[in-house]
């Protein structure tokens, strides 16, 4: 486009009662003011799209960045909780019989006591009574047989089976002795290991005079 022609377009369009559509030429001293007018308008636009521009970007993303990072967060808190919660189940490990017994410390349960007439069946019933043997009168059943009329009974009760490992609970056979026979007669009863002790899950013996020694 010529500047002879451009100047009578662009006074058109801002006065509109103005017809210059006549006009054949322009002096070139007024054309050039009128293009370096139109290259202001130009330049001051340009100026305001970019500043507009500057400012949309940066919001745009800080809005999409926002959505991992609340994923992230939310996976740390999940993690923390499972650790929390593989902590609590291990501590609660230890049967509970450990820490729930009664205690029995009786000389006369001792393998080495004299003959008597004492009979469990008196003590104990068909529900298991968990018992830790402490102090002077033993700390365990005995584990071998011993002669019969002793510790102050006169079928002697002995455990002949398997002492479990620490923190474990089993089943064995508890024998009386009487005379030559080492099982004349027996019963099942449970034994657990409790780290540093033993607590035994007794229940009535078979018969009477039968009790349970200590070693």
């Amino acid at each position: 486009m010529s500047y002879s022609n451009a100047i009578p377009k662009l006074a058109s369009s801002r006065h509109p009662n103005i017809n210059l559509n006549n006009v054949t030429s322009v002096p070139v001293n007024i054309a050039v003011t009128a293009r370096s007018k139109i290259c202001i308008v130009v330049a001051v636009t340009g100026v305001v799209v970019l500043i507009a521009a500057s400012f949309i970007v940066p919001v745009s993303l800080a809005l999409t960045h926002t959505g991992p990072f609340a994923t992230t967060s939310l996976s740390r808190t999940t993690a923390t909780t499972r650790t929390t919660a593989t902590t609590t189940r291990t501590t609660n490990s230890e049967p509970s019989e450990c820490s729930s017994y009664t205690i029995i410390n009786d000389v006369t349960r001792l393998t080495t006591a004299a003959a008597g007439s004492q009979c469990d069946r008196t003590l104990f019933s068909l529900n298991t009574t968990w018992v830790r043997f402490n102090g002077a009168g033993g700390t365990k059943l005995a584990t071998s047989a011993p002669a019969s009329n002793q510790c102050d009974t006169q079928g002697t009760g002995w455990y002949s089976g398997s002492l479990p490992a620490s923190g474990v609970s089993n089943n064995g056979t508890v024998c009386y002795v009487w005379r030559s026979n080492n099982c004349n007669w027996s019963n099942t009863i449970q034994v657990t290991n409790c780290g540093s002790f033993y607590v035994w899950g007794l229940i009535i013996p078979p018969s009477c005079n039968l009790r349970y020694c200590t070693a």
